[in-house]
């Protein structure tokens, strides 16, 4: 009998304890649009959009106008004019990135339900990075591979991978771009030395971009990338080598920049936080101490995205960082169910959608003049495709009531429908725990009462 509950007890915890892989969700697109079936997520470290943004100029400590580079691929698709960092630091920036939170540091990272990658991966996306920096171990341990460097040398860099979850065949791809790395940087010193660094990056990148394409076609992906040495030169080198880096950066993307519009794969750039020097052909700069943190150029930052649904051009307005994470999840079509976030999604969509979550199977329909659009019954739902600035009902039916609500759509808009409070509301996990409490309970139980005899 003892022996019986055991097992019981330890297949019981079993279930219990195992997570939720994929979510089932029912999508019902409406009209026809062009979204992307993948996402890259390029991150350049230490890269201030002062230096190449139209309309901006650096400026010096000392108050010195500062060069600009001159940049043809960093301007395409949708600009973001002005977004800033209030955090201009590697780790608590990349964290603010992919969870939406401001006040994100490396361990919110780690956070069930915290990330960008936890939404992907709930929606069956392949989570796969190159990083040359930000590559601390949450973000790490959200990856199902990531090629990353243990090290910040370029002099001696040391490559590592960390994989729990590949598909076939992309950790020997992995490892094979491992294994490059010396020949980018042989006979190199100075910015070429640099620039090399940052162009193995972006072409290990691309590799892997391809190999998901070509030998994985169904699966989608959120490949994210950091690059490392724009950030380096900006510590280790004058403001005007800082904008040969820049420029080098501009014609070595292109190929990665292609395979992304060539193949249906939204592409995000952006950067962790800027760099700012204390006078012209200053020999050093900065972003983090004091007397640079915060100096505009630390702070503004880039955000260019391209995916066949947003918009072009230049977006006015004032944004965070922590807009990043839900507005590429929107592009995506994907909910923003991030569980800290307090960033909003930048509205550059040419559509809208319409997504519903409940806490059990409700029967929900879209209404528009009085003519029912579509029905469907599913605790996750998303209704895509629907022309902006226009209005509808949405209606819900299920074990907490009825639900209705009137939607105009500036935006994507999210929705949750709940049983009430004080419904009793037992998930199956819920139901699980209750058992497993009385499994424990006999169990102790029994073994007094044997230790009593």
């Amino acid at each position: 009998m003892k022996n019986n509950l055991v097992i019981i007890l330890l297949t019981t915890l079993f279930i219990f304890s195992t997570p939720y892989t994929a979510l089932a969700v029912s999508e019902i697109t409406l009209n026809e649009v062009k979204r992307p079936q993948s996402a890259i997520l390029f991150i350049v470290d230490g890269f201030g959009s002062s230096y190449y943004y139209p309309g901006t100029s650096p400026v010096a400590l000392d108050g010195s106008l500062l060069l600009k580079a001159t940049t043809g691929n960093l301007s395409f698709g949708a600009m973001i004019a002005d977004i800033k960092t209030k955090h201009p630091i590697t780790g608590i920036a990349h964290s603010v990135i992919v969870t939406g939170f401001s006040d994100a540091n490396e361990e919110t990272v780690g956070y069930p339900g915290a990330t960008i990658f936890d939404i992907t991966k709930e929606h069956s996306f392949v989570n796969l990075a190159i990083m040359e920096r930000g590559d601390f171990m949450n973000m790490r341990n959200e990856q199902d591979i990531i090629l990353y460097a243990e090290n910040n040398s370029i002099d001696e860099p040391f490559m590592a991978i960390q994989t729990k979850n590949a598909p076939d065949g992309v950790y020997d791809l992995m490892y094979e771009w491992k294994v490059k790395l010396p020949a980018y940087l042989d006979g190199k010193k100075g910015v070429d030395k640099y620039s090399a660094y940052n162009r193995w990056g972006i072409d290990a990148a691309n590799a892997a971009a391809i190999d998901m394409i070509k030998k994985h076609p169904s699966r989608r992906f959120l490949l994210t990338v950091n690059i490392g040495a724009i950030d380096s030169g900006g510590h280790n080198m004058g403001d005007d080598d800082y904008l040969k880096l820049i420029e080098k950066l501009d014609s070595d993307i292109f190929p990665l920049y292609k395979t992304a519009l060539d193949n249906n794969i939204a592409f995000f750039l952006t950067a962790d936080h800027g760099m700012s020097f204390a006078t012209i052909n200053a020999r050093r700069g900065g972003h983090s101490s004091d007397k640079y943190s915060t100096k505009i150029e630390s702070l503004r930052i880039p955000l260019v995205i391209v995916s066949p649904n947003t918009v072009t051009g230049i977006i006015g307005g004032e944004y965070e960082q922590e807009d990043i994470a839900p507005t590429l999840l929107g592009v995506l079509d994907l909910p923003d169910h991030l569980q800290y976030a307090d960033g909003n999604s930048i509205n550059i969509k040419k559509y809208a959608s319409i997504f519903v979550k409940t806490d059990s199977e409700y029967q929900v329909s879209l209404w528009n003049n009085g003519q029912k659009l579509s029905e469907r019954s599913d605790s996750e739902l998303i209704f895509a495709g629907l022309p902006l600035n226009s209005s509808y009902i949405l209606k819900a039916t299920g074990d907490g009531g009825t639900f209705q609500e009137t939607v105009s759509l500036d935006s994507d808009k999210h929705f949750n429908f709940k049983k009430p409070e004080n419904a009793l509301n037992i998930s199956n996990r819920g139901l699980i725990a209750i058992i497993l409490i009385l499994i424990v309970n006999v169990a102790g139980l029994i073994i007094i009462r044997r230790i009593k005899d």
